[in-house]
């Protein structure tokens, strides 16, 4: 429906965005003889975990259900949505905002799938950027969420307190979620999902 609406021109939209959408439609249709699969279930389990087990954090909307913009559901449900063959087809998403549009909780919202609902086991999920002060932004919206989910503080343990927690930890799978910046020096890192902001 969102790809219909942007090529319509009745959702505003610039030409990367029409071109995903474009690519979307024809996929659907094409898609097939090229060893691509659409799954709506995978879609929908994604953009579902969003509204069920996520909230929003901060402002008016604190505390309320993080129910996705349809640009956000577009981006979420490709992501998780399109399949080539076992593994997703998309390892790679590029997405830029105006400031305020919710970049960074839809970004830590993607991590937090990635470390309890994605069925990788020992899954590292990192919030990257060039300073570790920025990498803590969204990780911080990560810690918000898991704090306001009954759900995730069931399932994930948390090191740290208040605006010290480092590392939300998922045991039943040996996963992790944590801050990473490049002032950290680490090498070795296997991550599963990998959120550079900025």
């Amino acid at each position: 429906a969102y790809c219909h609406e942007v090529l319509a021109g009745r959702i505003i939209a610039g030409p990367h965005v029409r071109a995903a959408c474009s690519r979307h439609l024809q996929d659907l249709q094409h898609g097939p003889a090229r060893g691509l699969a659409w799954s709506l279930p995978n879609a929908q389990r994604a953009i579902g975990f969003f509204e069920e087990v996520l909230c929003l954090n901060g402002g008016d909307y604190e505390g309320q259900p993080f129910k996705l913009q349809p640009w956000q559901a577009f981006i979420v449900g490709s992501l998780f949505g399109w399949m080539r063959g076992e593994y997703r087809r998309f390892r790679m998403a590029y997405v830029e905002t105006g400031k305020g549009s919710g970049k960074s909780p839809l970004a830590a919202g993607i991590g937090l799938y990635g470390l309890t609902a994605d069925g990788e086991a020992r899954a590292e999920i990192y919030a990257a950027a060039t300073k570790k002060d920025q990498a803590m932004i969204l990780f911080r919206d990560a810690v918000a969420m898991f704090q306001q989910s009954a759900e995730l503080r069931q399932r994930l343990m948390a090191s740290g307190v208040g605006e010290n927690v480092w590392n939300l930890a998922y045991r039943a799978t040996g996963s992790f979620f944590r801050p990473i910046s490049a002032d950290d020096g680490q090498s070795g890192p296997r991550p599963h999902i990998a959120l550079v902001d900025e």
